[in-house]
């Protein structure tokens, strides 16, 4: 049997596809959505956080070329549930980056492989929100006696994954000692301290801590 005409040459044009399609074993990518599903736990007890906000960023290959900025996918806020989506199109991704940017929580960045999204175009993340708080210290000689009046003060906050207070002890000697420093801490906490206040020859040691609430400038005064 012999094709005539356009129709048989159309025909033709199809069947040389296929095979081309079957011999290489591949196909253009579709661009179908893909949906990156987020669920947000509170670092310290586990359970859902709510109300945060994060960012979807990613850096793609442009006519072979790596733009090496990072462009904004999109924004998303977690629900009651701590679950957050990103909806967006399938591109020549060379990684997704997952920022954490609500205010008084830390900040953070998960990063995803798009191989992760061969398998299936919706993909599940957990991640981990971290309260923050800020504490303004204030050491004070109240109540000055000689030149040998010393203090001694370090906190005690647990080693975390976050840049916070110093728990390295300082010293300070003299009769108008007044110092003062601020900084981050891990909030919705006690941030446990202690110092050494030597005066006249005798040491006292003092051990404390103080509630650090997220969000909030915590003032922590030692007269001593």
């Amino acid at each position: 049997m012999h094709w005539r005409g356009s129709y048989g040459r159309r025909l033709t044009l199809a069947w040389v596809l296929a095979a081309g399609v079957a011999a290489n074993g591949c196909r253009p990518e579709p661009d179908n959505n893909l949906v990156l599903n987020v669920t947000v736990l509170h670092a310290d007890t586990g359970n859902p956080a709510a109300n945060i906000d994060l960012e979807l960023e990613r850096r793609v290959l442009e006519n072979g070329v790596l733009n090496g900025n990072y462009q904004t996918v999109g924004l998303a806020t977690s629900d009651a549930d701590g679950l957050a989506q990103f909806f967006f199109n399938r591109v020549n991704a060379l990684d997704y980056q997952l920022k954490l940017v609500s205010t008084d929580w830390f900040a953070r960045s998960d990063f995803i492989q798009p191989d992760d999204f061969l398998e299936s175009s919706e993909v599940e993340h957990i991640t981990e929100a971290t309260p923050r708080g800020t504490v303004y210290i204030r050491l004070v000689n109240a109540y000055p006696l000689n030149e040998e009046d010393k203090v001694q003060f370090r906190t005690l906050n647990p080693p975390g994954d976050y840049l916070t207070c110093s728990n390295a002890w300082e010293t300070h000697l003299g009769m108008e000692v007044d110092v003062e420093r601020t900084c981050d801490v891990e909030a919705d906490r006690y941030l446990p301290y202690r110092y050494h206040v030597t005066r006249n020859g005798e040491l006292t040691e003092n051990l404390d801590s103080i509630w650090v609430p997220r969000g909030q400038l915590t003032e922590l005064l030692i007269a001593y």
